[in-house]
């Protein structure tokens, strides 16, 4: 491996650690784990868990976009400005539209597995 690789590597869970002082990421991890400890109660398929964990990896990478676009706009201006607040509200409704999805897949994934569990 290149030094340069290990340096990449380094600056990447340098990242992941900043993400994980992030209140809204930390909660979104939390339900991660829930919705992967779901799938293996409910024992789901491989194709489920494709599903679980292309919701899980949308939203969390939605969020680190989104955080890492927020403390840019922090720092090209501290003063506040309308289009400013635009860009950031604009940024945080993708990771709306990411969870929407998330919740979606999670109905799809889980509803049938547990209405059959509960009311079977």
């Amino acid at each position: 491996m290149k030094k340069w690789d290990v340096i990449g590597l380094r600056f990447a869970f340098s990242g992941l650690s900043i993400l994980l002082q992030q209140r809204n990421f930390r909660i979104e991890v939390v339900l991660a784990f829930l919705a992967i400890g779901l799938g293996f109660y409910l024992q789901i398929n491989a194709q489920a868990w494709l599903w679980i964990s292309l919701a899980i990896t949308l939203v969390l990478a939605g969020e680190a976009i989104n955080t890492a676009f927020e403390l840019t706009l922090d720092r090209v201006g501290r003063d506040y400005h309308p289009t400013t607040k635009q860009a950031k509200d604009i940024a945080a409704g993708a990771v709306v539209i990411c969870c929407l999805h998330a919740i979606v897949i999670g109905f799809l994934v889980f509803g049938p597995r547990l209405w059959a569990l509960l009311f079977a």
